[in-house]
């Protein structure tokens, strides 16, 4: 799929990445992670997230989908490499994100590298938009990988194995961060929350949280910024807490 694209504000590189915002670019993210991903679809995550669609810049292109969403709430082999407590987990667990699609359109690719690069658009270009969107900083991405694939772009691209998920996982409404959106989700968060995790969650009444079975996963991480473990182990003290 070619588009005809204005990259007269497009930075000089060989890919970019453009941000899913209207119906039309959602629609070709979920299209592409849909028809493309080998074992992922494109469900509609509760929590937050930002969705790319990534293109040639020479000619235009759509080659594949990336996105970020909030990271999973709690995971072992993350949070002991890291050396989080629960406590330390839940005051930084929002300086990081989850890489929670990327595939490639391989027939629509003139150029090598394309992998590498748009994960590092990722780490770069999206972790900015993060922190301009939801004001957190990020320090840190996480993805998951299905064996038998061994996550062999982003070993290329540096990222650290640290273990596997046991299985199952625990997805929580993220309703503290719905609370500070200006949007009718945050509006509705502040004002009735058993009503909002109903309706933007698809969760049970009085219910913040489920459990899923899943096959595990490779679990690999890439640190942003080289103090990476400092930062995300920052003691918990009253000022924090209360602030």
């Amino acid at each position: 799929m070619s588009v005809n694209l204005d990259y007269s504000n497009q930075f000089d590189y060989p890919i970019f990445l453009d941000e899913a915002i209207n119906t039309s670019q959602l629609r070709i993210f979920s299209e592409t992670i849909d028809n493309y991903h080998k074992y992922m679809n494109s469900a509609n995550i509760p929590s937050r997230r930002i969705k790319y669609n990534i293109y040639e810049t020479k000619t235009g292109n759509h080659i594949g989908g990336i996105g970020l969403a909030s990271s999973v709430l709690a995971l072992g082999g993350r949070d002991n490499y890291i050396g989080w407590n629960k406590e330390t987990r839940l005051l930084h667990l929002g300086k990081t994100a989850n890489n929670f699609r990327f595939c490639l359109i391989k027939d629509n690719i003139t150029i090598e590298n394309v992998g590498t690069m748009a994960l590092k658009l990722l780490r770069t270009i999206g972790a900015n938009r993060w922190e301009s969107k939801y004001g957190d900083r990020l320090i840190l991405l996480e993805t998951f990988i299905k064996p038998p694939w061994t996550g062999t772009v982003y070993k290329a691209d540096n990222w650290l194995e640290v273990g596997m998920t046991k299985g199952h996982s625990i997805s929580k409404v993220p309703l503290t961060l719905w609370k500070r959106e200006d949007s009718p989700r945050g509006e509705l968060a502040r004002k009735d929350p058993k009503a909002c995790i109903e309706k933007y969650a698809g969760y049970q009444k009085n219910v913040e949280y489920k459990v899923t079975k899943s096959e595990p996963k490779l679990i690999m991480l890439k640190p942003l910024v080289k103090n990476w473990k400092k930062i995300l182990n920052k003691e918990v003290t009253n000022e924090t807490v209360n602030s």
